[in-house]
């Protein structure tokens, strides 16, 4: 009986906090609607790790319902979105997921959730991608700028979608490290971050992931707008993915060696030269290039 009053106890005041969030959001004038994504997943991760997924539904349908009371349509459908990660992520937590599935879940729910705003909403608002390109595309010849790429329209809307990931890959970083942060201050079952010797790219997804790098030859193979922007978004993931590889073992290497300095010189390298970044990631995928760093320092791990 009285675990079932804690419960109930927990979950109001939890929804009292929620209320207060949305109705402050309202009446200034959507002030707060942004960190409504960071913030709203919160109380559903507490309730679902303390008291499992089936009082943890409840509480976030309780959730959705406060939201259609008091939210607008578009604060409704960020409340939506963060109530989902939270699900799955509070799932992911109560049944002991490791962090590259609670990370990668996140990343792909608010990834969609961007997919939908700037497809969906956008068009219900009037924005349209293609016409603001167009505008830019308008302005650049009036500014008397002519020499530009020919693809330079498949460029800029290839940006769109890139800094929607980079977007969606921060915000589950984010949204991970409070939640850690949260529940350990709480005392309840968190999984430690895996020490940086041991996050390595799979070598499966490595090899995936160097086709990307010859996306820029595969171009010049199609006209179409939409398969170049495809190729051009992988490409440039591809890269980056395979410089933080990079950028991890130098970090380690900085560590061991007692140079701090050498992750921030190398870190400007990396900007302004980033195919060594790519080539240094490539040989820490498919050689044993790390193992020989640690067994040099003889330390097996960080």
């Amino acid at each position: 009986m009285k675990k079932q009053v804690r419960t109930v106890t927990e979950g109001a005041m939890l929804l009292a906090f929620v209320g207060v969030m949305l109705i402050a959001n309202r009446v200034t004038g959507s002030l707060f609607r942004d960190y409504i994504v960071f913030i709203m997943p919160l109380p559903a991760i507490f309730y679902i790790a303390k008291y499992g997924f089936k009082q943890g539904l409840i509480f976030s349908t309780a959730m959705i319902i406060l939201g259609l009371m008091v939210s607008d349509p578009v604060s409704l459908f960020y409340m939506i979105t963060a109530v989902v990660v939270g699900l799955v992520y509070g799932y992911g937590i109560y049944k002991d997921k490791d962090n590259g599935w609670l990370l990668g879940w996140t990343t792909l729910l608010i990834a969609t959730s961007y997919f939908f705003e700037m497809v969906i909403i956008a068009k219900l608002v009037g924005f349209d991608i293609v016409k603001e390109v167009d505008v830019l595309m308008s302005l650049l010849n009036e500014l008397g700028i002519k020499d530009l790429p020919s693809n330079i329209r498949t460029l800029i809307m290839s940006v769109f979608p890139m800094l929607m990931l980079a977007a969606a890959v921060g915000q589950a970083l984010v949204t991970h490290m409070v939640s850690i942060m949260l529940l350990g201050r709480l005392k309840l079952k968190t999984r430690s971050m895996k020490p940086l010797s041991q996050i390595i790219l799979p070598r499966k997804l490595a090899y995936v992931l160097t086709l990307g790098l010859f996306s820029r030859f595969l171009m010049g193979f199609t006209n179409d707008v939409t398969l170049q922007i495809i190729l051009t978004n992988f490409g440039v993931f591809s890269l980056l993915i395979f410089t933080l590889d990079a950028y991890i073992l130098v970090l380690i290497i900085s560590k061991l060696a007692g140079k701090p300095w050498l992750s921030i010189l190398v870190a400007l390298i990396f900007l302004f030269m980033p195919y060594i970044g790519v080539s240094i990631g490539l040989f820490d995928s498919f050689t044993d290039l790390r193992k020989r760093v640690l067994y040099t320092y003889a330390k097996p791990t960080e």
